[in-house]
């Protein structure tokens, strides 16, 4: 990303890279890191950027690492879009395991109580 900034006229200078993530979790920590080492504890605003179809994950992913900040989402491919939704789904819904295990429990849950007690109670 940082050589795409530069390709489209940013400076070097404006530019920092973060290089030792291996996910968008990790690079929202490490960013994090960096942004408080060049802000010297003082309060700092933030933006990044990632596919828009990636935007809500992402969020969640900066949330997590304790950074207050905004996104940008960039142009998907439209022949892309299907499979990119789907990967995201399931993402938000394994990072969710828990939750979504517990709101679908109660949900399937509901109408076993139901049927089992309109059953036994003839």
């Amino acid at each position: 990303m940082q050589a795409y900034a530069l390709e489209k006229g940013i400076p070097l200078e404006d530019t920092i890279q973060e290089n030792r993530s291996r996910n968008t979790y990790e690079n929202m920590l490490f960013s994090k890191e960096i942004m408080e080492d060049l802000s010297g504890g003082k309060e700092y605003n933030s933006i990044f950027t990632t596919n828009n179809f990636h935007l809500f994950r992402a969020g969640m992913y900066a949330r997590l690492a304790g950074l207050s900040s905004q996104g940008i989402g960039a142009k998907t491919a439209l022949y892309y879009w299907p499979n990119a939704m789907i990967r995201e789904y399931v993402a938000v819904v394994v990072m969710n395991k828990k939750r979504h295990s517990i709101v679908s429990g109660i949900l399937l849950g509901i109408p076993v109580v139901v049927l089992l007690f309109t059953f036994f109670v003839k």
